[in-house]
């Protein structure tokens, strides 16, 4: 049986092709928290076995870090946001590095991004190098764009996951018309022999010259050449349909 990590991560291989750079709406949706929360960090993050990968972010120029001292890694435990409005007053991040060294943190919130199956596969978050205290209000925003944010990313990979499938069966029926041309063109001059050579043979009793066989005989390999072919193209539409 798959373990709830296992499949977290799982969750997490299917989303990093997702092109953030492209998603206009995601960067809106990190301006909209930066300005709810008057930080001027904002970030989206993917979560993996053993890193936080900063996928989009507005005031933060970092690609990735390890998970061990990410704030994210306690975030995506829960379900509800996760607020910490002094760094050093929580003993969980007392003496992690972001804290006491550059970027120096004193205020973060970040909400966890559930996907549809309910797996936790990174965060929303903002940051702040000066303590802060928050509203429910603004506590409960954050974890609806959070939920906006997973919303369009699903939404975008779903549609990649339609094209692929579009260029599968357009893969197929070219494979399938390919073997349609071969029924219709490839098959009729062997057959026409065989039943032309079959016709002589019936008129002369049977008894026709060895040569009428060999001829028939070319035929019939002609035909089981052709047959050979279209069971290989019908592997390959299959082989399409599937991959």
């Amino acid at each position: 049986m798959m373990s709830l990590e296992k499949a977290r991560i799982n969750a997490v291989d299917r989303f990093k092709a997702f092109d953030f750079d492209l998603n206009l709406n995601i960067d809106g949706i990190l301006k909209l928290a930066a300005d709810i929360y008057e930080t001027p960090v904002a970030f989206l993050t993917l979560i993996d076995e053993h890193d936080q990968w900063f996928k989009a972010k507005k005031g933060f120029d970092v690609f990735k870090m390890p998970r061990a001292t990410s704030f994210c890694t306690h975030t995506i435990m829960q379900q509800d946001v996760m607020v910490i409005p002094d760094a050093l007053m929580d003993t969980r991040f007392t003496h992690n590095p972001l804290v006491i060294n550059a970027p120096n943190i004193r205020f973060y919130a970040g909400a966890a991004l559930a996907t549809y199956d309910g797996n936790n596969i990174g965060t929303l978050c903002v940051m702040d190098t000066k303590t802060k205290e928050i509203s429910e209000n603004q506590k409960e925003l954050l974890g609806i764009l959070a939920r906006q944010a997973i919303h369009l990313m699903e939404l975008e990979l779903t549609h990649k996951l339609l094209d692929e499938k579009m260029r599968q069966v357009e893969k197929q029926n070219k494979v399938l018309m390919d073997i349609a041309f071969i029924q219709s063109h490839e098959f009729r001059g062997p057959v026409a022999s065989i039943l032309g050579l079959m016709n002589i043979i019936k008129e002369e009793q049977y008894l026709s010259p060895k040569e009428y066989l060999q001829m028939m005989e070319q035929a019939v390999n002609l035909l089981d050449e052709k047959i050979h072919i279209v069971v290989k193209s019908t592997e390959l539409a299959k082989q399409a349909y599937v991959a």
